[in-house]
């Protein structure tokens, strides 16, 4: 019995609720807006009578408003006959509807009678005005000036009784026509020639007639009176859907006090329970102030395990760095290698080469020696000469010649040492020089070299500086930035690709751009490329540093890091400069201690 009773309780409930919100924002929008139709019918209905009586007056074609009112009046029923929304069909009978639909076909038909005959009148007024000029020209070429100027005074008065301009009537300017259409002179002159004119003009007042006829018949009464009715009906129902709603809401607010006492009879039996389970709540709070001891310490016990971890993830963020360095120095030793290899070649080739320039020296001493002896002379040079001859056609010359190359090859790789080492001891005091000046492309070409072992396997660099003057800054931190930068460019390009890096000035700002042929950057991810220990290289492989620190330089010197990118294509990397000196800020002094084993951070694959 209980769940009956819920249930007819919960029936009530939901039909009174439905009922209530049946009138709800939609509800009066839907019958705002049939509001609006309706009204807008009735002033197009006027729209319609305005335009005919215009047309009328003026004597023209019915203007194009006429036809839009009616196609609006067509919309209006057919939005009544089929409501968008299904209850507004309760608020409309059938004869309403039918009595507009029926008001409508009499209305056009109306409108239609008259927008024939008003048409045709203007038509007529238009082939009077065309046949006139005529008519008048051909009088006057032959030499019938009375009869040529009673026709123009004609065509004019029947123009303007047509349009309203005139008070004349029609019967004195039926009379006028005949008049001139008898005149004898005219047809014995030009017979025939009044024919198409006096048509024309006969046509305009019988029109003129017939449209002022339709015109009258055209009542605008029937219509109102319709739409007028359809209107009260429609404002009666909805006030009725109205006040049952009202009804239906306070009905509902009577259950729902009615159900809130139940409730608090329910709350005051369910108190009684609630004290008996205090009462086992009390004891069990007392073992469970034991329980929590232990858990505060357990608490603490893993405090200090998430500390040591933590201490450990920092150890482990270091040894990779170091391991990054450990890297780079790798591919330096290799640029190192490389010359002292040819070098020590060139010398042993060179060594050997200088055995036979000794030979030859020895025999030219011999030479020397038997002259100052004064022994044969002859015959020691002719002895001296055949061996020299001897060396030449073994290929002195060429030996000489070789080791003079060997040699040349030799300073020029002393030259690549040399300046590989410069490079490396700019590197080496970053952090000393904490402000000074600094030409982009100088720390670019520097870069370059140092990352030279990096990048010549898969790596095609392009570069396209152009006249840039040098910049106030700290040089250690922004050499740190392009090492970053080409680095992790280098590391986005899996198999081969490109690096292009442009330089320009504008305005008081240099700009360096480093764009590659990589992976890209997922465009889900790009605002996270800036956050420390953000990274998307393997484990081991990166930190996410690099990136973070780049941007917290270039800001530091007030420049401005821009970063596009697109999957699979390649990313672009543009930093900002400006030529004048560092901000009030500390950042820059404070990232002195940014060493270069952060140009493996880079979190992201800029390709």
């Amino acid at each position: 019995m209980a769940a009956i009773a819920g249930l007819v309780v919960v029936g009530v409930l939901a039909l009174l609720i439905m009922e209530s919100s049946a009138v709800d924002e939609a509800y009066y929008a839907s019958h705002a807006e049939t509001m609006r139709s309706i009204d807008t019918a009735r002033s197009d209905v006027i729209t319609v009578y305005e335009g005919a009586s215009a047309a009328f007056q003026e004597g023209r074609f019915t203007p194009v408003t006429m036809s839009t009112a009616l196609s609006r009046l067509d919309d209006t029923l057919l939005a009544l006959q089929s409501p968008a929304d299904p209850a507004d069909v309760e608020t409309v009978s059938s004869p309403e509807i039918d009595a507009l639909a029926s008001a409508l076909v009499d209305f056009r038909t109306e409108v239609e009678r008259y927008t024939a005959r008003q048409n045709a009148l203007a038509q007529a007024l238009r082939r009077l005005q065309e046949e006139s000029p005529e008519v008048v020209k051909e009088l006057r070429r032959f030499d019938l000036r009375l009869q040529s100027q009673n026709a123009f005074t004609l065509a004019i008065d029947v123009i303007e009784f047509a349009t309203g301009q005139s008070a004349a009537d029609a019967e004195s300017l039926q009379t006028r026509i005949e008049t001139l259409r008898s005149d004898r002179e005219i047809d014995s002159r030009a017979p025939g020639l009044l024919d198409d004119f006096a048509s024309a003009a006969e046509t305009v007042l019988t029109e003129h007639d017939n449209a002022r006829a339709a015109l009258e018949n055209l009542s605008v009464d029937e219509m109102d009176g319709v739409l007028a009715t359809l209107s009260a009906t429609l404002q009666s129902a909805n006030q009725r859907t109205v006040n049952r709603a009202e009804r239906s809401r306070i009905l509902l607010a009577i259950c729902a006090l009615v159900l809130l006492g139940g409730t608090g009879y329910a709350m005051w039996r369910l108190q009684t329970s609630y004290q008996e389970l205090n009462e086992s709540n009390a004891e069990l709070e007392k073992s469970n102030d034991s329980l929590e001891e232990r858990v505060a310490s357990r608490t603490e016990e893993l405090k200090a395990a998430y500390d040591e971890i933590s201490e450990s993830q920092v150890q482990l963020v270091q040894a990779e760095k170091m391991s990054s360095l450990g890297e780079l120095v790798a591919g330096i030793s290799h640029e190192i290698n490389t010359p002292l290899y040819y070098l020590s070649n060139n010398t042993t080739v060179v060594q050997d080469r200088m055995e036979a320039v000794s030979e030859f020296c020895t025999i030219a001493e011999t030479m020397i020696a038997a002259v100052q002896s004064k022994q044969s002379v002859k015959d020691a040079v002719f002895k001296g000469l055949t061996d020299m001859q001897k060396m030449f056609r073994d290929g002195l010359r060429e030996d000489v010649d070789e080791a003079k190359d060997l040699m040349q090859d030799s300073l020029d790789g002393l030259d690549d040492l040399m300046e590989l080492a410069q490079s490396l001891k700019d590197f080496s005091r970053l952090d000393r020089a904490k402000h000074g000046q600094l030409n982009v492309n100088d720390g670019l070409e520097k870069t370059l070299l140092i990352t030279k072992n990096k990048l010549k396997y898969n790596v095609t660099v392009h570069k396209h500086f152009g006249e840039v003057p040098k910049i106030n800054c700290s040089p250690s931190q922004i050499n740190q930035v392009f090492l970053n930068l080409i680095t992790n460019a280098a590391d986005a390009i899996t198999e081969s690709g490109e690096i292009v890096i442009h330089t320009w000035s504008e305005d008081d700002k240099v700009c360096v751009s480093i764009a590659d042929t990589g992976c890209g950057i997922p465009e889900e991810i790009l605002a996270k490329v800036r956050d420390p220990f953000f990274t998307t290289k393997e484990v081991g492989k990166g930190t996410g540093l690099g990136l973070s620190i780049v941007d917290r330089i270039v800001s530091a010197h007030n420049g401005e890091l821009r970063i596009e990118s697109e999957r699979d294509k390649g990313t672009i990397i543009t930093v900002v400069l400006p030529i004048g000196e560092l901000g009030t800020g500390t950042d820059a002094e404070n990232d002195s201690d940014i060493d270069v084993s952060d140009i493996d951070d880079l979190s992201v694959g800029t390709g």
